[in-house]
């Protein structure tokens, strides 16, 4: 899936004391990171941003929004991403602030420009939707508390499977017609989420590539992964709750994995065997802490 596309906001989140932090202010980074793209066509997805705000709770109780309801976390010259270099884990910073103790509920996010290149060298330009004007608004889930001298960590999901849309047959570059740009992002304060990461592979020395890897809750997907080159992937900030794992690529039977647990600051390891169509399916569930 295209990016679950997860933009990391670092903040006080971590419980880690911090010289150097200014009386009555805690330290905030913001980190980008992705999940990936159902199409082996697409080369890039690129999304530039020049703004990103937060919302204290304070201001959240006002009848009417402003801008001053607002503290900006980064203004500038657009920052480019390309989605797709950031999946299993591997985030980019977006900016490093220290922020006012309190608590904040709201992001504010300022998109310019989204692109999609195809492998062929084809080009999309994409509409943006509020993200010029007004921003779009990703809900921190649950509230982030930024205390004195103290560092956080936020994670912002940005899911791309869900906010670039194909238009068309995506099997063939021909039958690409355009895409889409609805963005799906999740804002979570990464103390209190967990990971799962592990291995796909045929045998103990065939790994398999490009498998996709998805968590589900209620048979919705929250989240997913592919597999690199070595067969590994890795799903970050995921809340504490129990999930479903389904694992796919085509010529290889599907996996499924029930009552997959995410434990807050650990590491849920689920290892895949898959055999290819009308061949048997093994997987191995271990927890570990994270460093």
């Amino acid at each position: 899936m295209f990016l679950a596309g997860i933009l990391v906001l670092t903040t006080s989140c971590t419980q880690n004391d911090s010289e150097g932090i200014g009386g009555g202010k805690g330290n905030l980074t913001l980190l980008l990171t992705d999940a990936p793209f159902p199409s082996t066509l697409v080369d890039e997805t690129i999304v530039t941003i020049d703004k990103i705000e937060i919302r204290s709770t304070t201001a959240a109780t006002a009848t009417t929004t402003t801008d001053s309801q607002y503290t900006v976390l980064y203004e500038g010259e657009g920052k480019s991403f390309n989605l797709l270099d950031l999946q299993n884990g591997v985030t980019e910073e977006l900016a490093n602030v220290d922020l006012e103790a309190g608590s904040y509920d709201l992001i504010r996010m300022h998109v310019v420009k989204a692109e999609v290149v195809l492998k062929d060298g084809t080009s999309y330009d994409l509409k943006i939707p509020s993200g010029s004007t007004s921003g779009i608004k990703i809900t921190i889930t649950p509230e982030l508390l930024v205390e004195s001298g103290v560092e956080s960590t936020i994670l912002l999901d940005f899911d791309v499977s869900k906010s670039f849309i194909v238009q068309g047959n995506p099997k063939t570059p021909a039958g690409v017609k355009g895409f889409l740009f609805k963005p799906v992002l999740r804002a979570v304060c990464q103390q209190f989420t967990g990971v799962i990461a592990g291995k796909v592979s045929e045998n103990p020395t065939t790994p398999v590539a490009n498998a996709t890897v998805e968590i589900l809750r209620a048979d919705t997907v929250y989240t997913s992964a592919q597999t690199d080159a070595t067969g590994a992937y890795s799903l970050v900030g995921l809340p504490a709750l129990t999930f479903k794992l389904v694992c796919s690529k085509d010529g290889y039977n599907a996996v499924t994995v029930n009552d997959v647990i995410v434990k807050t600051k650990e590491t849920t390891i689920v290892d895949i065997t898959m055999g290819k169509t009308s061949t048997t399916t093994t997987t191995t569930s271990t927890t570990t802490t994270n460093p």
